[in-house]
């Protein structure tokens, strides 16, 4: 369990350095580009995989903000493979929906930008229990407001 709640701090200090803090409303992108991230990770013989989805302003800034945020968060965790980015002008239909907080199978963490620099984004970690989701996403939720000026909340899992 040790593992598993650092494995959280270490997404969450990702998901931290994804954001640069910039004075001014959120920003409203007319061609957003989504960001695509995937970050895994065996802990304790457990396969386990973070996929954060993030709407970004275009190609530059998808690509400038994951390489700056998880490059930190790789460095501190041996055992944690960083995946190729995506980043495209629309996600998949079942990635989509995470951006109108429908529920999933997954719990997962929606975070809502609070100003210019800070962007809309959702974060799902595969792998884990019902239970183990739930502590994940409010592990993450408080870590995240600590330096967020948006609001984040976490929808529970759908059941199937």
């Amino acid at each position: 369990m040790k593992t598993f709640l650092f494995l959280v701090l270490l997404i969450a200090a990702g998901l931290y350095f994804y954001h640069s803090h910039v004075g001014g409303p959120p920003r409203v992108f007319e061609n957003p580009v989504y960001g695509e991230i995937r970050l895994t990770a065996n802990l304790q013989g457990r396969d386990i995989e973070a996929a954060l989805f993030v709407r970004s302003e275009d190609e530059i800034d998808c690509r400038e903000r994951a390489l700056r945020s998880w490059t930190k968060t790789l460095q501190t965790c041996p055992t944690c493979t960083l995946h190729p980015v995506k980043c495209q002008a629309q996600l998949p239909a079942r990635y989509a929906r995470l951006f109108n907080d429908e529920p999933i199978p997954s719990t997962y963490l929606s975070a809502s930008a609070g100003n210019a620099g800070e962007r809309d984004g959702r974060m799902v970690i595969y792998g884990l229990t019902d239970q183990e989701g739930e502590v994940a996403c409010e592990t993450l939720r408080s870590k995240i407001l600590e330096s967020y000026a948006g609001t984040a909340h976490c929808v529970k899992a759908s059941g199937g």
